[in-house]
């Protein structure tokens, strides 16, 4: 019986389990598969990754329907939320006002499918 290193494969699997996300094609999927042209200027107004006002998505969103207000789009981000991951978007109140984020984890993939997205579509 011969002893050599320690096979580390089952390290390396959970590993990149944990922070390689293997979505990537899943996501592109579900942000094609979006019809709702404001939805996706939505995406588009959150996909650097930071934190955006409730008032400044309503201005994005307001471009493409001019009958937007706050409720309507609590309900398209909650709808996107629930279609795209349960913890897609986060947001958070600061004094007294809404803010809106694409978690961490899937501001890279959002970036990189939706540049392939938009690539396929030229």
């Amino acid at each position: 019986m011969e002893l050599g290193p320690p096979n580390n494969s089952f390290e390396q699997t959970k590993i990149l389990k944990k922070y390689y996300k293997p979505d990537y094609s899943q996501l592109f999927n579900k942000i094609r598969d979006i019809k709702a042209p404001i939805k996706k200027e939505i995406l588009i107004g959150l996909i650097d990754g930071g934190w955006h006002s409730e008032l400044d998505l309503i201005r994005i969103a307001k471009k493409q329907h001019k009958y937007m207000g706050a409720v309507t789009l609590g309900t398209m981000i909650h709808s996107l939320n629930h279609s795209l991951k349960s913890d897609y978007f986060q947001k958070k109140v600061v004094n007294g006002k809404l803010y809106y984020k694409i978690s961490d984890n899937y501001v890279g993939l959002t970036r990189a499918a939706y540049n392939k997205y938009t690539a396929l579509k030229l």
